[in-house]
């Protein structure tokens, strides 16, 4: 099999819309910038869950998870030099320097995100949008507030059938997925065939690990983090749900870890090796 990576897309600031870049580079965690930033809230009250990573005074850190925020889907994120990051909300502009407060370690599912704290006036604005209290953190490891693999892959294929499901084109942006393949002609679902094997995507050499589990997220318009008017998850669910960790799980792409660090742009050939 070989194909085309049709379209490349990233998150500066995790679970806000995605940028379209033509190139990335692909590290052992991820693509470069890709969740860079992240917004953390306070946990308080009987969800604390006791001590543990990130407890300060008024209940520990927690890393704003997208199910929760998807007004964040409003918001325009760019990496500025310097590790900053400008940021565009529906009421305001702002360019963020790169922290320099101490860091302070928030809960990530479980796992220990390094994070620190860039305060400023964004942070009033993020939590209007959202309505609740969260505020502005520079990630300090790559790839700490990635849930899955550090590479995510969907097919056109994929998107053409689900268009046919639901009866309108499909925004990829959805799916948040790193890669798009174009697939040509090539069967829906195409990607399941790739567990366990070795793709060449650009510079990069990957290997595809499993099936992606889907959340309400992707029930979301990207741009606004309104109800879509379709019903993906619904869609999804005829034929597309397995057991997982945590019971019964919709999937869709496939995670992938990097074998071979390198550029990839758009344009490049996507070629299954084994």
């Amino acid at each position: 099999m070989e194909g085309r990576v049709a379209r490349l897309g990233l998150t500066p600031l995790k679970g806000a819309a995605h940028v379209r870049p033509e190139r990335v580079d692909v590290l052992e965690h991820g693509a470069v910038g890709d969740r860079g930033w992240c917004c953390v809230e306070r946990e308080t009250g009987r969800d604390r869950g006791g001590e543990g990573a990130g407890e300060r005074g008024g209940g520990r850190w927690v890393v704003a998870r997208t199910v929760r925020t998807p007004a964040l889907l409003q918001v325009r994120a760019t990496a500025r030099p310097g590790r900053g990051l400008h940021l565009r909300l529906p009421g305001g502009a702002w360019d963020v320097p790169a922290p320099g407060t101490a860091p302070l370690v928030a809960d990530y599912w479980g796992r220990p995100a390094p994070v620190a704290l860039a305060p400023g006036p964004w942070d009033a604005a993020l939590s209007d949008l959202v309505g609740r209290p969260v505020a502005l953190a520079r990630v300090l490891r790559p790839g700490a507030v990635v849930y899955a693999e550090p590479v995510v892959l969907l097919t056109t294929s994929t998107l053409r059938e689900l268009a046919r499901r639901t009866g309108a084109e499909v925004d990829d942006e959805r799916f948040r997925s790193l890669v798009l393949v174009g697939t040509g002609d090539a069967r829906p679902f195409v990607e399941d065939s790739w567990h366990g094997r070795v793709l060449d995507v650009g510079g990069a050499r990957l290997e595809v690990t499993a099936g992606v589990a889907r959340c309400a997220v992707v029930q979301r318009t990207p741009g606004t983090g309104e109800r879509a008017p379709d019903d993906l998850l619904g869609a999804l669910a005829l034929d597309r749900v397995v057991e997982g960790p945590g019971g019964r799980e919709v999937v869709l792409g496939v995670g992938a870890r990097v074998l071979r660090p390198g550029p990839v742009a758009v344009g490049d050939a996507v070629v299954l090796r084994t």
